[in-house]
């Protein structure tokens, strides 16, 4: 008899769980317009922003000194201060930004409402199997790579023993910070141009996408030897003779060069509904390899334009010329990325049904409001607590590059992981 009991108890629950996934949700906004509702989250997105990144160095700041490390007891004060920082920045870029890249565009989302179906606990949900991706992440790429090259070194780089040793382990830090860069242009760039060919549409999720990320990271892998870490180690030398050279020349110019090129791929992707790279080619692969051809023309071109309208301004005096260049290129991004998340790429086909005219549009509001914000942001950055400025509060900041991403983050997580709750929300039909 109580087996029976348990048994018609159990297939209750089992339909009463049923019945609750079957409800229909309609969608709820808190505002009816698409620029309103862009402006509200903007502002809380900052918010958040200027909240979360002091709590995140805090905690960045007290795990590595809870390592005890002898060497930063014995480093000027410059030089702990900058360790701490690109330990900070270590943190934020595996755990936050690499593995927003994998999860929201390499593996398009997949899982994030296998634990809760309603915002924003399958937000919060996969926010934390992010942190866990970019920790596993970085304790793979890295700790495998510092097991030949010092700098990498886990034990360098959480417990230097000299002064030096922590000069070495800051090279490491930046080094493998910067493998954020290669995602970047890479994954991103192969989700948008390639939209992961030859996998989707021809493996089962999420084996599309397990090959997508493969392929797409063994060329963040190339770029990141060949390019990122010659940017911080130029100096090696071999009996008199440079190991590497510069790419482009110094880090400044490969950074806005970057920038440059990420603009362009994130065209089709943001806004460009698939062109330009549309106009010469409508199928796979074709498509991406048009579109990198473009990417990479149209970088240079950029860049140089950029350069015209920056240069005169000496925005940063005393900087090597293309560090504001560098800074706005990201602003521009920054302003596009947000025009896509934030504010639905409005214009839409129904308010302008002319597809160049409307895509033209939003180009104008990317270039406007970027060069707007970037200039804005070059002159503000050092009051900025999560950029220039901690404040007096003695947690680490991250300059005007780095810095941007905070914001950028923020919005990025509030679309993607969380479907724009608290301002969108999926509620029951009869509610």
């Amino acid at each position: 008899m109580q087996e029976e009991l348990a048994e018609k108890r159990g297939i209750a629950t089992v339909l009463a769980k049923k019945k609750e996934e079957e409800v229909e949700l309609v969608v709820k906004r808190s505002f009816n317009s698409l620029i309103t509702t862009g402006i509200v989250a903007s502002i809380l997105t900052l918010i958040v922003g200027l909240l979360y990144w002091p709590v995140w160095g805090w905690i960045s700041k007290a795990i590595i000194l809870s390592f005890g490390a002898p060497g930063l007891q014995m480093a000027d004060p410059k030089t702990a201060g900058t360790y701490v920082k690109v330990f900070a920045e270590a943190t934020f870029f595996w755990m936050c930004i690499n593995s927003w890249i994998w999860q929201a565009l390499v593996f398009g989302g997949y899982g994030k409402y296998s634990v809760a179906k309603r915002q924003p606990w399958a937000g919060l949900w996969y926010l934390f199997v992010g942190l866990i991706v970019g920790l596993v992440a970085f304790f793979i790429i890295v700790g495998f790579s510092g097991i030949w090259w010092h700098p990498f070194s886990l034990a360098i780089l959480f417990t230097p023993q000299t002064p030096d040793e922590v000069k070495l382990a800051i090279e490491g830090w930046e080094a493998g910070n910067f493998y954020a860069l290669p995602a970047i242009l890479i994954n991103i760039g192969y989700a948008a141009l390639f939209h992961k060919w030859p996998f989707a549409g021809n493996i089962k999720a999420p084996w599309d996408s397990v090959g997508a990320w493969t392929m797409s990271s063994y060329f963040c892998l190339l770029v990141w030897f060949a390019l990122i870490i010659p940017s911080f180690w130029f100096h090696l030398d071999l009996n008199g003779h440079h190991v590497v050279s510069k790419p482009m020349g110094g880090w400044p110019t490969f950074v806005a060069y970057c920038q440059c090129f990420i603009w362009f791929f994130l065209i089709p992707a943001e806004g460009g509904e698939h062109y330009p790279m549309k106009l010469f080619a409508k199928k796979q692969p074709w498509m991406g390899i048009i579109g990198l051809i473009i990417t990479w023309l149209g970088a240079f071109a950029m860049l140089y334009a950029l350069r015209a309208i920056i240069y005169p301004m000496n925005l940063m005096p005393g900087a090597p010329p293309d560090a504001p260049v560098a800074s706005i290129a990201l602003s521009i991004v920054v302003a596009t990325l947000l025009w896509h998340h934030v504010f639905d790429d409005w214009p839409t086909a129904a308010m302008v049904p002319n597809l160049t005219a409307r895509i033209l549009i939003r180009i104008a509001i990317w270039w406007a409001l970027g060069l707007a914000y970037g200039i804005l942001w070059v002159k503000i950055f050092k009051s900025v607590p999560y950029a220039g400025t901690d404040m007096g509060l003695g947690y680490p900041v991250m300059g005007p590059i780095a810095g941007q991403f905070v914001w950028l983050m923020a919005f990025l997580y509030y679309n993607t992981f969380f479907d724009k709750w608290p301002l969108v929300r999926k509620v029951p039909a009869n509610k």
